[in-house]
Protein backbone atom coordinates (compact mmCIF):
# COMPACT_ATOMS: atom_id res chain seq x y z
CA UNK A 1 0.00 0.00 0.00
CA UNK A 2 1.93 3.02 -1.02
CA UNK A 3 0.07 5.70 0.68
CA UNK A 4 -3.68 7.18 1.34
CA UNK A 5 -5.56 10.93 1.02
CA UNK A 6 -8.17 10.76 3.96
CA UNK A 7 -10.48 14.00 4.55
CA UNK A 8 -14.22 14.47 6.77
CA UNK A 9 -15.62 14.44 9.69
CA UNK A 10 -16.68 11.05 11.18
CA UNK A 11 -20.82 11.34 11.84
CA UNK A 12 -21.73 7.93 12.27
CA UNK A 13 -17.89 5.83 13.00
CA UNK A 14 -18.29 5.32 8.63
CA UNK A 15 -16.30 5.71 6.04
CA UNK A 16 -16.11 5.77 2.22
CA UNK A 17 -12.86 3.79 0.51
CA UNK A 18 -11.62 4.10 -2.84
CA UNK A 19 -8.85 2.81 -4.51
CA UNK A 20 -6.65 3.44 -7.31
CA UNK A 21 -3.19 2.48 -9.16
CA UNK A 22 -0.35 3.99 -11.45
CA UNK A 23 -2.84 4.24 -14.09
CA UNK A 24 -5.46 5.95 -12.99
CA UNK A 25 -5.03 10.03 -14.20
CA UNK A 26 -5.20 12.15 -11.23
CA UNK A 27 -8.40 14.43 -12.82
CA UNK A 28 -10.28 11.37 -12.06
CA UNK A 29 -9.41 11.19 -8.77
CA UNK A 30 -9.67 15.02 -8.31
CA UNK A 31 -13.04 14.44 -9.69
CA UNK A 32 -14.48 11.36 -7.98
CA UNK A 33 -13.05 13.18 -5.04
CA UNK A 34 -15.36 16.03 -5.73
CA UNK A 35 -18.32 14.42 -6.82
CA UNK A 36 -18.69 12.59 -2.95
CA UNK A 37 -17.65 15.82 -1.42
CA UNK A 38 -20.23 17.71 -2.86
CA UNK A 39 -22.95 14.51 -1.77
CA UNK A 40 -21.29 13.23 1.44
CA UNK A 41 -24.14 15.44 3.27
CA UNK A 42 -22.81 13.26 6.80
CA UNK A 43 -19.14 14.56 6.16
CA UNK A 44 -17.69 10.75 6.36
CA UNK A 45 -14.26 10.04 6.43
CA UNK A 46 -13.01 9.20 3.23
CA UNK A 47 -9.95 7.59 2.32
CA UNK A 48 -8.00 7.72 -1.43
CA UNK A 49 -5.57 4.52 -1.51
CA UNK A 50 -3.01 4.45 -3.66
CA UNK A 51 -1.99 0.91 -4.80
CA UNK A 52 0.57 -1.45 -6.21
CA UNK A 53 -1.10 -4.67 -5.66
CA UNK A 54 -4.40 -6.37 -6.91
CA UNK A 55 -7.53 -4.58 -6.04
CA UNK A 56 -8.65 -7.77 -3.98
CA UNK A 57 -5.62 -7.43 -1.84
CA UNK A 58 -6.29 -3.33 -1.41
CA UNK A 59 -9.68 -4.50 0.18
CA UNK A 60 -8.26 -7.43 2.74
CA UNK A 61 -5.14 -4.81 3.58
CA UNK A 62 -8.01 -1.86 4.40
CA UNK A 63 -9.93 -4.44 6.41
CA UNK A 64 -6.41 -5.78 8.68
CA UNK A 65 -6.32 -2.00 9.15
CA UNK A 66 -9.63 -1.72 10.79
CA UNK A 67 -9.50 -4.18 12.88
CA UNK A 68 -10.26 -7.50 11.02
CA UNK A 69 -7.67 -10.08 9.25
CA UNK A 70 -9.39 -11.87 6.54
CA UNK A 71 -6.86 -15.14 5.95
CA UNK A 72 -4.79 -13.15 3.59
CA UNK A 73 -2.91 -10.99 7.13
CA UNK A 74 -4.02 -13.39 9.39
CA UNK A 75 0.02 -14.04 9.81
CA UNK A 76 1.15 -10.43 8.89
CA UNK A 77 2.43 -7.62 10.79
CA UNK A 78 -0.43 -5.15 9.95
CA UNK A 79 -1.67 -3.36 12.90
CA UNK A 80 -5.22 -2.06 13.83
CA UNK A 81 -4.40 2.16 12.15
CA UNK A 82 -8.18 3.28 11.97
CA UNK A 83 -11.49 2.53 13.61
CA UNK A 84 -14.63 2.38 11.79
CA UNK A 85 -17.86 0.76 12.38
CA UNK A 86 -19.15 0.67 8.49
CA UNK A 87 -17.29 1.00 5.56
CA UNK A 88 -18.67 1.82 1.92
CA UNK A 89 -16.08 0.40 -0.79
CA UNK A 90 -16.27 2.72 -3.73
CA UNK A 91 -14.73 2.00 -6.86
CA UNK A 92 -12.73 4.99 -8.59
CA UNK A 93 -14.46 5.18 -11.07
CA UNK A 94 -17.85 5.08 -9.52
CA UNK A 95 -20.23 8.45 -8.19
CA UNK A 96 -23.17 8.72 -5.92
CA UNK A 97 -25.44 11.08 -8.10
CA UNK A 98 -27.10 12.41 -5.31
CA UNK A 99 -27.13 13.65 -1.80
CA UNK A 100 -28.96 10.40 -0.26
CA UNK A 101 -26.99 7.37 -1.72
CA UNK A 102 -23.66 7.66 0.26
CA UNK A 103 -26.14 7.32 3.76
CA UNK A 104 -28.74 5.30 2.41
CA UNK A 105 -26.47 2.68 1.86
CA UNK A 106 -24.08 2.90 5.19
CA UNK A 107 -27.51 3.49 7.10
CA UNK A 108 -28.40 -0.39 5.89
CA UNK A 109 -25.22 -1.60 6.05
CA UNK A 110 -25.50 -0.29 9.75
CA UNK A 111 -28.87 -2.31 10.32
CA UNK A 112 -27.18 -5.97 9.27
CA UNK A 113 -27.27 -5.96 5.23
CA UNK A 114 -24.61 -6.33 2.86
CA UNK A 115 -25.76 -3.06 0.23
CA UNK A 116 -24.51 -2.73 -3.04
CA UNK A 117 -24.49 -2.62 -6.70
CA UNK A 118 -25.55 -5.39 -7.93
CA UNK A 119 -23.55 -7.54 -10.86
CA UNK A 120 -22.71 -10.88 -12.10
CA UNK A 121 -19.94 -12.55 -12.81
CA UNK A 122 -20.14 -13.42 -16.44
CA UNK A 123 -17.01 -15.59 -17.22
CA UNK A 124 -17.31 -18.25 -14.77
CA UNK A 125 -20.39 -20.60 -14.31
CA UNK A 126 -21.69 -20.02 -10.84
CA UNK A 127 -25.51 -20.37 -11.84
CA UNK A 128 -25.98 -16.91 -12.86
CA UNK A 129 -25.24 -15.92 -9.38
CA UNK A 130 -25.30 -12.04 -8.44
CA UNK A 131 -23.67 -10.09 -5.92
CA UNK A 132 -23.48 -6.95 -4.35
CA UNK A 133 -20.20 -5.56 -6.43
CA UNK A 134 -17.08 -3.88 -4.44
CA UNK A 135 -17.79 -0.66 -7.46
CA UNK A 136 -20.21 0.64 -4.25
CA UNK A 137 -21.40 -2.11 -1.51
CA UNK A 138 -21.59 -0.88 2.02
CA UNK A 139 -20.63 -3.31 5.24
CA UNK A 140 -20.12 -3.09 8.54
CA UNK A 141 -18.03 -4.71 10.72
CA UNK A 142 -19.38 -6.56 12.94
CA UNK A 143 -21.70 -8.18 9.52
CA UNK A 144 -18.13 -8.50 7.88
CA UNK A 145 -17.08 -10.90 11.11
CA UNK A 146 -20.21 -12.57 11.07
CA UNK A 147 -20.02 -13.88 7.70
CA UNK A 148 -16.42 -14.88 8.48
CA UNK A 149 -13.80 -12.08 7.22
CA UNK A 150 -13.65 -13.76 3.80
CA UNK A 151 -11.07 -12.56 1.47
CA UNK A 152 -12.27 -10.40 -1.37
CA UNK A 153 -9.93 -12.66 -3.75
CA UNK A 154 -11.04 -14.14 -6.91
CA UNK A 155 -11.72 -18.04 -6.41
CA UNK A 156 -13.48 -20.48 -8.34
CA UNK A 157 -17.08 -18.94 -7.73
CA UNK A 158 -16.43 -15.29 -7.50
CA UNK A 159 -15.22 -12.47 -8.70
CA UNK A 160 -13.43 -9.70 -6.45
CA UNK A 161 -15.73 -9.43 -2.88
CA UNK A 162 -18.08 -11.68 -4.36
CA UNK A 163 -17.60 -14.23 -1.54
CA UNK A 164 -19.04 -11.87 0.79
CA UNK A 165 -22.27 -12.13 -0.89
CA UNK A 166 -22.11 -16.56 -1.05
CA UNK A 167 -21.07 -16.24 2.87
CA UNK A 168 -24.02 -14.14 3.52
CA UNK A 169 -26.69 -15.96 1.74
CA UNK A 170 -25.06 -18.78 3.25
CA UNK A 171 -25.77 -18.09 7.00
CA UNK A 172 -29.11 -15.74 6.18
CA UNK A 173 -27.61 -12.04 6.37
CA UNK A 174 -30.02 -10.02 4.18
CA UNK A 175 -28.11 -8.64 0.48
CA UNK A 176 -29.86 -5.53 -0.57
CA UNK A 177 -28.91 -5.37 -4.54
CA UNK A 178 -29.51 -2.10 -6.44
CA UNK A 179 -30.28 -2.82 -10.36
CA UNK A 180 -29.40 -1.17 -13.56
CA UNK A 181 -31.76 1.61 -14.77
CA UNK A 182 -30.13 2.10 -17.79
CA UNK A 183 -26.42 2.30 -19.05
CA UNK A 184 -24.59 4.89 -21.50
CA UNK A 185 -22.66 2.58 -24.30
CA UNK A 186 -21.99 -1.10 -24.98
CA UNK A 187 -19.27 -2.77 -23.32
CA UNK A 188 -15.84 -2.45 -25.42
CA UNK A 189 -15.74 -5.09 -28.34
CA UNK A 190 -13.47 -7.43 -26.93
CA UNK A 191 -16.23 -8.31 -24.35
CA UNK A 192 -19.32 -8.56 -25.86
CA UNK A 193 -18.07 -10.17 -28.98
CA UNK A 194 -17.81 -13.62 -27.58
CA UNK A 195 -21.29 -13.32 -26.09
CA UNK A 196 -22.82 -12.00 -29.12
CA UNK A 197 -24.29 -9.23 -27.27
CA UNK A 198 -23.78 -5.19 -26.19
CA UNK A 199 -24.29 -5.54 -22.68
CA UNK A 200 -23.69 -7.45 -19.38
CA UNK A 201 -25.97 -10.02 -18.62
CA UNK A 202 -27.33 -10.09 -14.61
CA UNK A 203 -29.54 -13.35 -13.62
CA UNK A 204 -32.86 -14.37 -16.04
CA UNK A 205 -35.14 -11.99 -15.97
CA UNK A 206 -33.18 -9.02 -14.64
CA UNK A 207 -31.86 -5.69 -16.21
CA UNK A 208 -28.88 -5.92 -18.52
CA UNK A 209 -25.66 -3.40 -18.12
CA UNK A 210 -22.75 -1.72 -19.08
CA UNK A 211 -20.54 1.13 -20.10
CA UNK A 212 -22.20 3.98 -17.32
CA UNK A 213 -24.36 2.16 -15.85
CA UNK A 214 -27.05 4.03 -13.21
CA UNK A 215 -27.80 2.28 -10.48
CA UNK A 216 -30.83 2.97 -8.43
CA UNK A 217 -34.05 2.15 -6.08
CA UNK A 218 -37.01 0.18 -7.76
CA UNK A 219 -39.27 3.51 -7.80
CA UNK A 220 -36.28 4.50 -10.04
CA UNK A 221 -34.12 6.71 -7.98
CA UNK A 222 -30.61 7.28 -9.41
CA UNK A 223 -28.30 5.98 -6.47
CA UNK A 224 -24.60 5.51 -8.04
CA UNK A 225 -22.65 5.15 -11.47
CA UNK A 226 -20.52 3.16 -12.55
CA UNK A 227 -18.21 4.12 -14.94
CA UNK A 228 -16.18 0.19 -15.74
CA UNK A 229 -13.12 -0.08 -17.67
CA UNK A 230 -12.24 3.09 -16.98
CA UNK A 231 -8.47 1.56 -18.22
CA UNK A 232 -9.67 1.39 -21.88
CA UNK A 233 -8.89 4.71 -24.20
CA UNK A 234 -11.73 7.05 -23.79
CA UNK A 235 -12.99 5.39 -20.31
CA UNK A 236 -11.85 7.74 -18.22
CA UNK A 237 -12.73 10.96 -20.75
CA UNK A 238 -16.26 9.98 -20.40
CA UNK A 239 -15.65 9.80 -16.20
CA UNK A 240 -14.78 13.05 -16.74
CA UNK A 241 -17.80 13.94 -18.58
CA UNK A 242 -20.04 12.64 -16.30
CA UNK A 243 -18.54 14.11 -13.21
CA UNK A 244 -18.24 17.38 -14.61
CA UNK A 245 -22.39 17.30 -15.64
CA UNK A 246 -22.53 16.38 -11.65
CA UNK A 247 -20.68 19.16 -10.30
CA UNK A 248 -22.08 22.39 -12.60
CA UNK A 249 -25.91 20.70 -11.76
Amino acid sequence: MAHCLGKGENNMNACIVSFFMENINPKTLGLQRSVVEKFNKSKHQYYMFKIDVPHAVGIDYFWAMNGVKTKLFEESKVEQQIDHDVVLFLDIDCIPLCEDAIDFYLDQAMNGKIVGNIQRTNHLENGQHVFAAPSACAISRETFKKIGAPPAMETARSDVAEEWTWEAEKIGIPVELYMPLRFDRAPHKYDWEKNKDPFWELADGMPVYGLGTTFGDKYGKELFWHSYQIFHPGQQEHFWAKCESILVS
